[in-house]
């Protein structure tokens, strides 16, 4: 019988509805709990708490997989500090790593690779690659997911409140972001508060954006200050120091008519706020009147109207290209190849930034579709999206060395 062993996963049941679905296709779960969060969440045929420290968390998996005879092993993100070294683990063992992150199609979609994501995703990302590749013709099977906002909410509520409750039961565990319980709470109050005065203050924006400044204007969308996007795939120190960075390029280089937008990302409205610094950068490289920072506008809509767009690594760069508007991008990203980004300078792209190869691209999304992405999300059209997993490990078991898990109906697969 195949064991499959779950680490964390995003906030809420997802990954507890998961094991009992492949519970009930006969694969033996297993989930290994680090706090109380993880614990409260947690469903799996069987559970244990690791208590022990960080040191000893390498040798205690690497035991535990074999003791057990797991044959897979997943996790939501592959950088967090305990899901690195697993994934060291699993290599050495020979057994399968399936790491979930947010869609790099959003929002109506989530990832699943085998190996890792982002930079560290294990597929062939050239273009040599994207052009050879014959499609399945998926075709996806979900309308669109909506808003997120109060779920996500609810379920990071109980998970930072059962984390809280559980410390002395887990005293040594280091979460991967440094906010206590009371914190991450009062936060998540302010963005609520932010997202309803956005709407007032922001309210004329958006027109002025889609009329007088329309294709005048560079997009610059901002990430979570703590995403592993910008701590583990870019060579960035900070936030703040790629808007300094952007900022500068955009005041020595950027036509004199042309206007640079940063966009705050919506999951750290309740965070953290970068009015004063902007203002500051402003008055520094002379480029007062030429900078707009806003918040909660509609994407879509403002990629519609852009020049082009600056990013990290974001996923928002896939959109731009589905918007054919020319994109830099700063750190590392899958997405970043001949023929779909700019691939000069930053100081050049302000001035000559390169079109998008639109016939090529329409192949990267699909190629992207149908490798790494699942229908639905992690707190709404959850069914949906574990259907999506099976067929994915159904998949894997017949046609690649990756995954091993076997259920019913593997062997039929196609």
């Amino acid at each position: 019988m195949s064991v499959a062993v779950f680490l964390q996963g995003p906030h809420g049941p997802f990954f507890a509805k998961l094991a009992k679905r492949l519970s009930q296709q006969g694969i033996t779960t297993h989930k290994i709990n680090f706090n109380g969060g993880d614990r409260y969440f947690a469903w799996a045929d069987f559970q244990v708490d690791f208590t022990g420290s960080e040191s000893d968390w390498a040798s205690f998996l690497k035991s535990y997989l074999s003791e057990h005879g797991a044959e897979a092993v997943f996790v939501y993100g592959d950088c967090r500090r305990y899901h690195s070294q697993a994934q060291t683990v699993c290599e050495s063992l020979g057994v399968a790593f399936g790491v979930f992150e947010e869609g790099y199609l959003r929002p109506d979609f989530v990832t699943l690779e085998w190996g890792g994501v982002n930079a560290f995703s294990q597929k062939e990302w050239t273009r040599e690659a994207i052009e050879k590749y014959e499609p399945d013709q998926r075709e996806v099977c979900v309308s669109p997911v909506g808003q997120t906002f109060w779920h996500r909410a609810y379920y990071a509520a109980g998970y930072y409140a059962a984390l809280r409750l559980a410390r002395s039961e887990f005293p040594v565990y280091h979460h991967h972001r440094n906010r206590d319980w009371k914190a991450e709470g009062f936060c998540w109050l302010k963005s609520f508060v932010r997202k309803g005065l956005y709407k007032v203050t922001e309210r004329n924006l958006t027109s002025k954006l889609t009329g007088e400044l329309s294709q005048r204007f560079f997009l610059f969308p901002l990430q979570t200050r703590d995403d592993f996007q910008l701590r583990e795939h870019s060579d960035l120190l900070s936030i703040e120091n790629a808007i300094d960075r952007v900022l500068q390029s955009f005041a020595k280089n950027a036509p004199d008519d042309t206007v640079v937008v940063l966009k705050h990302h919506p999951m750290d409205r309740g965070f953290c706020n970068y009015q004063k610094l902007i203002d500051g950068l402003e008055v520094r490289y002379g480029i007062q009147g030429r900078v707009v920072y806003c918040h909660d506008l509609h994407l879509p809509t403002l990629l519609d109207h852009a020049r082009g767009v600056v990013t990290i690594n974001s996923t928002v760069g896939i959109s731009a290209l589905l918007h054919e508007v020319p994109t830099k991008v700063l750190g590392r990203a899958l997405y970043d190849i001949p023929g779909l980004t700019h691939q000069g300078t930053l100081s050049s792209f302000w001035v000559g930034p390169e079109s998008v190869d639109i016939r090529f691209f329409k192949r990267f999304h699909t190629y992207l579709y149908e490798q790494t992405q699942l229908d639905g999300s992690f707190s709404k059209a959850v069914g949906v999206t574990i259907d999506g997993v099976v067929r994915r490990i159904e998949s894997a078991a017949v046609g690649s060395p990756q995954a091993k898990l076997s259920i019913a109906g593997a062997n039929d697969a196609g």
